[in-house]
């Protein structure tokens, strides 16, 4: 009986490594659905059907973690950051009332105050 030879075994990659490529090719997806809108969650993975679904699941927590997408709670992703680095954020471009932007300076103060009596009684 003649012994084969045994060939080293190809490195592992773990499951949740990705690369640029695949973000990118992950981007580009999005950003080339029909009609100039974003995909639904559940349809990234026909738009994507050389990546399995754990992987897009992990681009996909990457992305927002990054900021580089927004999902809303229906499962839409509703906003994505060009590439260019002066793009401005969807909280710069946002329509926010005179009425919030008052509330939320209201409620900044308050808790700066809270932590100064914090430190006070310390």
């Amino acid at each position: 009986m003649k012994r084969r030879k045994i060939k080293p075994d190809r490195k592992v990659r773990p499951r949740n490594e990705i690369t640029g490529q695949e973000v990118e090719t992950f981007l580009s997806a999005i950003r080339g659905f029909e009609n100039g809108h974003y995909p639904k969650l559940r349809d990234l993975r026909t738009l994507i059907p050389s990546m399995d679904l754990y992987k897009i699941n992990v681009i996909l927590r990457y992305l927002e973690r990054s900021k580089a997408i927004i999902v809303d709670n229906d499962g839409y992703i509703v906003w994505t950051r060009k590439d260019a680095p002066d793009q401005l954020t969807l909280g710069d471009v946002a329509d926010i009332s005179d009425d919030l932007k008052k509330f939320l300076e209201e409620k900044k103060q308050e808790e700066g105050e809270a932590e100064e009596e914090e430190e006070g009684q310390s």
